[in-house]
């Protein structure tokens, strides 16, 4: 199938600036709740952050809960400045994450990413290698 992939420019106001948190809620809404999270890259402000961080020195991917992300995504007592995960289920792997605190990005398969990026306003098309 093919992959679609995204740059998502909308803001919210939380410290993060970016609507991260509804971006996740998006994935497990449209990819199903049965799925894990694996972070390959995780900057930014906050202890569990920073501890993520120091396990990615050690690891090519760590596996995070749901709870766990979805906690330090709402962007205000933790944010990222750079995310790179993906949510695997057994059906789809969407790629995900904040770039460089300017923008958001998804990488999934056709149908599934529309139906990710349909509540988003400022929305581009990229290549996956952009992100």
């Amino acid at each position: 199938m093919m992959v679609c992939s995204f740059i998502i420019f909308d803001r919210d106001e939380t410290s993060q600036g970016l609507p991260l948190r509804m971006l996740i809620d998006n994935i497990q809404t449209y990819a199903g709740v049965q799925g894990q999270f694996h972070l390959r890259r995780a900057q930014g402000y906050g202890l569990q952050i920073g501890s993520w961080n120091e396990q990615l020195d050690n690891a090519d991917e760590v596996a995070v809960s749901a709870a766990e992300l979805l906690k330090t995504s709402d962007g205000n007592e933790e944010w990222f400045y750079d995310l790179d995960a993906v949510y695997v289920t057994p059906s789809a792997t969407v790629r995900f994450g904040v770039h460089d605190s300017t923008a958001l990005f998804v990488a999934a398969p056709a149908p599934l990413a529309l139906q990710i990026i349909a509540n988003f306003r400022n929305v581009q098309s990229v290549e996956p290698a952009k992100f």
